[in-house]
């Protein structure tokens, strides 16, 4: 396998080799210019040696200070003793250094070099037979491309600098962003709302972008299947439903609808006496409560609904609410609708959602509250609200709330809420249960009805439903 190498280590390389080589430039560049300019002062150095010489020996003769032989030397003599050996007409910074080597001149010729202001004074002397003394120097002075040269290696010296500092900070800055995208993505492993860190370097950025866009859409991948794991376990428990349904339908109707007519011929072959007659028509009622029970199971465990037609969603509001008033008023609650929306539904089963619905809301209102019922077109689909002020379901029960035969009523079945949802999901809607400050909201969403076809009359529902939640 091959040997992954970090790219910090890369960058950690390159700028060993770029220090390296910067530094061996600027030495060499120092090397080029202490050369030169050492160069230059060893010429000067000859050239006033043998100038003394030559004017020590006669060769050359001076009456006072004056240029010697090369342009920008000077030479003289000075006659007398050791305290008159002071140079005249000399510039100043050149006096004290030429005084002090004619004091210690000797009779061979002696050179020497001090560094002044503006360059390198380079100066020669020597005591004759006579005892005069004789004395040369030229001030070498940089050339004016050596500052150029100067300046030049001063900006590479800060470029090499620069070039350090920033590969390392570069070098930091993916470490620290490389160490903080390995710990999100060891965050993620275990929870995927994790944050994810941005580096400042776009590379890095773009990477964790990417991780985002990743999480983002294995959360949504997660949740869907969360989903439909709740849908089939959903779909297996109406299935078995369907099935015990489908049992008590065949075992349970047929005994009922022998009874029932036994009941009714009992009741209209002879005249009974009024507590029989109550009390068979009390047992037909119960028989057709049951019927109406088993047609629920039925319904909720997925028997399709009637044919649809377009109809009116506010009309069969108002129809249901003005159907159920008397029995609301009782419990000091009233019914308000407002809004309208074109649906196409099976009027009499979605009458029975929307009576589960307003019977739940106001079982669970307080007295004197009103439910409130608001019809709406929401884009392609119509949206119901019934809105009690009821306390709602407790947060941690809100799973269960669609669930048959869930209650939280001493006398309900527990099939109205998904006897609702059925009816909702059969005509290509749901049922939503939200919880909004003090107001407890049921949505009932159904598709819009297609434009151009006549409304049909809401079925005039029944004057009980008798399936609670």
């Amino acid at each position: 396998m091959r040997k992954r190498t970090p790219i910090r280590h890369r960058l950690l390389t390159i700028l060993l080799f770029g220090a390296i080589v910067s530094a061996l430039l600027v030495g060499a560049l120092f090397r080029l210019l202490s050369v030169s300019t050492q160069h230059r002062i060893d010429r000067t150095r000859d050239g006033v040696l043998e100038a003394v010489t030559e004017i020590s020996a006669g060769a050359r003769t001076l009456s006072d200070p004056a240029p010697g032989g090369v342009v920008g030397m000077r030479a003289g003599i000075v006659r007398g003793g050791a305290d008159e050996a002071t140079p005249r007409g000399l510039p100043e910074p050149w006096i004290a250094p030429i005084h002090a080597a004619l004091l210690q001149a000797t009779l061979e010729p002696q050179a020497s070099h001090v560094d002044l202001a503006t360059g390198t004074l380079v100066y020669a002397t020597q005591v004759g037979a006579d005892g005069q003394r004789t004395w040369a120097g030229m001030e070498v002075r940089p050339l004016p491309q050596q500052q150029a040269w100067k300046v030049t290696i001063w900006l590479l010296a800060l470029a090499t600098s620069v070039l350090v500092a920033t590969t390392v900070r570069a070098a930091a800055v993916m470490q620290r962003g490389a160490t903080e995208l390995r710990n999100a993505l060891t965050a993620l492993s275990r929870d995927l709302e994790a944050p994810i860190p941005r580096s400042p370097l776009r590379e890095l950025s773009d990477v964790a972008d990417g991780i985002a866009g990743l999480v983002k859409s294995l959360a949504d991948a997660r949740r869907e299947e969360e989903r439909l794991a709740r849908e089939l376990s959903e779909n297996e428990r109406l299935a078995a439903l369907g099935r015990v349904a489908a049992g008590v339908a065949h075992e349970v109707r047929n005994p009922l609808a022998s009874i029932k007519l036994r009941l009714d011929l009992a009741g209209s072959v002879t005249r009974l006496p009024p507590e029989v007659e109550r009390a068979i028509h009390h047992a037909t009622s119960e028989i057709e409560r049951l019927d109406r029970l088993v047609a629920d199971l039925l319904v909720v465990a997925g028997r399709s609904t009637g044919p649809r037609a377009p109809l009116s969603l506010g009309q069969l509001a108002r129809t249901r609410s003005e159907a159920l008033a008397p029995w609301a008023a009782e419990r000091h609650v009233e019914f308000r609708v407002q809004g309208d929306a074109r649906v196409l539904a099976h009027a009499d089963s979605l009458g029975r959602a929307l009576d589960n619905l307003l019977r739940n809301a106001v079982d669970a209102s307080p007295e004197r509250a009103r439910v409130q019922i608001e019809v709406d077109q929401l884009g392609d689909v119509a949206l119901l609200a019934v809105c009690d002020a009821g306390e709602g379901v407790a947060e941690m029960r809100h799973t269960e709330l669609f669930e048959p035969f869930f209650t939280t009523k001493p006398g309900g079945t527990g099939l109205g809420l998904p006897l609702a949802r059925s009816i909702a999901r059969a005509h290509g809607g749901d049922v939503r249960y939200c919880r909004s400050g003090n107001e407890t909201r049921f949505e009932l969403e159904l598709p819009l009805a297609p434009e151009g076809e006549p409304l049909s009359a809401p079925a005039p529902a029944s004057a009980r439903a008798e399936a609670r939640q």
